[in-house]
């Protein structure tokens, strides 16, 4: 299957899981997650799940935890909802982009704010 159609399944899975956690969750370990990205290997066989997680480190690792717990409940309820060929295996993990994206523009500008105390001072 060519890349378009394996994103197109990403995407499917991507928002199916979405709706997943926002209607058929109970746990408030999901409340605060969205899933920002799902990246199927080229079999469809696994998946790895992009969550971002609102709160501190400690309530990121919990949740992450309980997704990961959980994973034949999101397995399932993708079957049912999607009945794909492959109902792939899921691997949660934390997405970070975000986190860096932030620690990039500090640095960005930090720097910009030393260039301009610089040829303040000539």
């Amino acid at each position: 299957m060519g890349s378009k159609a394996k994103r197109r399944k990403e995407e499917e899975f991507k928002r199916t899981l979405a709706k997943i956690i926002e209607n058929d969750t109970r746990d408030n370990a999901f409340d605060f997650a969205t899933v920002t990205d799902v990246e199927l290997s080229d079999d469809f066989k696994y998946a790895d799940v992009y969550i971002d997680v609102i709160g501190d480190e400690e309530k990121k690792k919990k949740s992450l935890e309980k997704f990961n717990d959980k994973e034949g409940f999101f397995r399932t309820n993708i079957a049912h909802q999607l009945n794909p060929r492959f109902t792939p295996e899921l691997t949660f993990k934390l997405d970070r982009s975000l986190e860096r994206l932030n620690r990039i523009e500090e640095i960005l500008e930090k720097d910009e704010e030393e260039r301009d105390r610089e040829s303040e001072g000539k």
